[in-house]
């Protein structure tokens, strides 16, 4: 190829190429003026952080211009419009959708535990009656003399009862969110079911035994007998030691069980030793180590069904019994009001149940020193 040949090509590519490059700085001018003008109209802004002019004035976009790069590469713009994106905070951030934990948190439960020192019996009534001994007069003896009239002894008895009562509570629930959240579902049975079984324990408990409720333990214990504290500063673990004479003396039965709230129990293992060569040690335990609960070789069961600074000693199983007619159970209706024409569920949970107290005398009820 000749000389004049490889000019002409070289002018041709050189045109060219000036050509496209022209071409893109109108495009680029043509965005810098739809960019930087007002939204109103009018001339060109003048401000310096619209993001056109930022573009124009960069380095990047003027190598580009002339012809030094093939790209302008990334040229950091800052805020637009004078806003700076952000986060949102709260609920319903437009930018960045919040994670969703699956299922519900349930609250803490408390121990249920009352039920468990009682005996059970499942019955097909809806009445318990007993019989039992009330009174006795015992003439036993050695007979003198052959012919002589023996000694004559004498038993009374009386007829109790107790009835069979419905606990139970509901909540309605639309039947859309009964198909559409299952696990919604299952957690309204469990709750439910919850709180119905600590209601009963309320009532096995401290039922008054007035109108349907329950006539619960501590109703039908025998008071503590005050004259066992002999010293004016014994302290609950005396005391506590004193209602469990008491049980034996008065109903011969040795107590198996301790109930008090957790609160005066988290006080008797925080008794520590004084006046002694190894004072300020825990009489109760050693606190690096997990203790069963018990005094005097006695099971304690701590629960805040009992109110603070009152306690129920006693032998529970020789005492009284519980009596299950029926189970708790869970039932979902549309037959109640209007529910069949809205939609709704009324989701109800029960069971039925009677408690017998046979021997009151193997039951102590009382309260602890202040300040003890």
């Amino acid at each position: 190829m000749e000389l004049n040949d490889l000019s002409v090509e070289i002018k041709a590519f050189t045109d060219t190429a000036s050509y496209k490059i022209d071409e893109q700085n109108a495009r680029l001018l043509a965005i810098e003026q739809k960019l930087t003008a007002p939204r109103g109209g009018g001339s060109d802004s003048d401000d310096p952080n619209d993001i056109g002019r930022t573009v124009a004035n960069s380095a990047q976009f003027k190598s580009f211009k002339e012809g030094n790069q093939g790209r302008t590469g990334r040229i950091t713009v800052g805020n637009f419009h004078k806003t700076t994106i952000v986060n949102a905070t709260g609920l319903n951030q437009p930018l960045v959708p919040p994670y969703y934990r699956p299922g519900i948190l349930m609250p803490g439960l408390q121990r249920l535990t009352i039920r468990d020192v009682l005996p059970s019996f499942p019955v097909n009534s809806n009445m318990v009656e007993y019989c039992r001994e009330s009174s006795h007069t015992s003439n036993a003896g050695i007979q003198t003399n052959e012919g002589d009239t023996k000694g004559e002894s004498a038993l009374g008895f009386e007829l109790k009862f107790a009835p069979v009562q419905t606990l139970a509570h509901w909540i309605p629930a639309s039947r859309q969110v009964l198909d559409d959240a299952q696990a919604l579902a299952a957690y309204i049975n469990a709750r439910l079911t919850y709180l119905l079984k600590l209601k009963e324990e309320d009532e096995l408990l401290n039922g008054t035994g007035t109108g349907v409720e329950l006539s619960g333990l501590v109703t039908n214990a025998t008071a503590f007998d005050t004259s066992y504290t002999t010293v004016a500063t014994d302290t609950f673990i005396d005391v506590i030691g004193h209602a469990l004479e008491q049980v034996t003396e008065n109903s011969n039965f040795e107590p198996d069980g301790i109930v008090m709230n957790r609160l005066d129990w988290h006080t008797v293992t925080l008794i520590k030793t004084q006046g002694t060569a190894s004072s300020g040690q825990y009489i109760y335990s050693d606190p690096h180590n997990a203790q069963t609960p018990q005094l005097w070789g006695v099971p304690v069961i701590p629960t805040k069904s009992m109110p603070r600074g009152q306690f129920l000693v006693g032998a529970f199983k020789m005492a009284a019994a519980i009596w299950d007619r029926n189970g708790a159970t869970i039932d979902i209706s549309r037959e109640h009001a209007d529910f069949f024409t809205r939609n709704l569920v009324a989701i109800l949970c029960e069971e039925r149940l009677a408690l017998t107290v046979f021997r009151p005398d193997a039951l102590v009820y009382g309260g602890f020193p202040f300040g003890s």
